[in-house]
């Protein structure tokens, strides 16, 4: 073929693991500007990926682009009643398409220096159905949790009815219970990052009073979570919430 293929794929029973890396690779071949394609869940965990060549960090890309979904779904929401199906982020170098699934969502990097030739509205048509693929693949096997950390706190700790995930910079990711979300994700980013200008190697920050305690606690290197855990033992339940985090990261 002329290049070779990288592929990073998280743990999964060996029939599906291969019939996903295949329809990645698919969507690789769809033209000569794909260099990297990227399947990842709606609060931005790489699931799988494939490339060219290892010129983009998946785990970077794949955050940045849930975290521009969310935000233009919820602008797109309040301007229209229609829902977005993909989203293009073009810079001078690359297009980087974002086609959404309900459950997963697609990324693809495409170079502008080799899209001669590339008629767009036929590519992004291919690569939505290639995602539909995969989401109805993987949504055929009961190995595949469609349960979101957030899900996952909120269903763990009925007590916690505000919790939010965002990115390091501050753009949601997906939110409960808090009407401000855009402010609340501004502040919790600023906060974690001068606990950051402090040391890089803080892993949490809270601020307590004497009915609830904020939570800001990093997922990984590019997200955070914010939780209001309330009651008189809201340093146990913070403690608890960590725990959770920790074993999501593993994963």
């Amino acid at each position: 073929m002329g290049w070779t293929t990288n592929r990073k794929c998280m743990t999964m029973p060996g029939e599906i693991l291969g019939k996903v890396a295949d329809l990645l690779e698919d969507a690789l071949k769809v033209h000569k500007s794909v260099k990297n394609v990227i399947l990842s869940t709606k609060e931005g965990v790489v699931v799988a990926a494939v490339s060219r060549q290892e010129s983009i960090d998946p785990r970077v890309l794949s955050t940045v682009s849930a975290a521009l979904v969310w935000a233009g779904t919820n602008v797109l929401g309040r301007v229209s009643d229609a829902k977005p199906t993909h989203l293009l982020h073009s810079t001078s170098l690359e297009h980087v398409l974002t086609v959404m699934q309900p459950h997963y969502q697609l990324v693809v990097v495409m170079s502008r220096a080799d899209d001669a030739g590339l008629d767009m509205r036929a590519a992004v048509s291919t690569f939505q159905s290639i995602a539909t693929r995969i989401e109805l693949l993987m949504g055929s096997s009961k190995a595949f949790t469609r349960e979101t950390l957030l899900g996952n706190i909120v269903k763990s700790f009925p007590e916690i009815t505000q919790a939010m995930l965002l990115t390091i910079e501050g753009l949601p990711l997906g939110s409960v219970g808090f009407e401000d979300h855009i402010e609340v994700a501004a502040l919790a980013s600023s906060i974690f990052a001068n606990g950051l200008t402090f040391s890089n190697r803080t892993e949490a920050i809270t601020i307590n009073s004497d009915r609830v305690t904020l939570l800001v606690t990093r997922i990984d290197e590019t997200r955070l979570l914010a939780a209001i855990c309330p009651g008189q033992r809201s340093d146990e339940l913070c403690k608890r919430v960590q725990a959770v985090v920790q074993e999501h990261a593993k994963v």
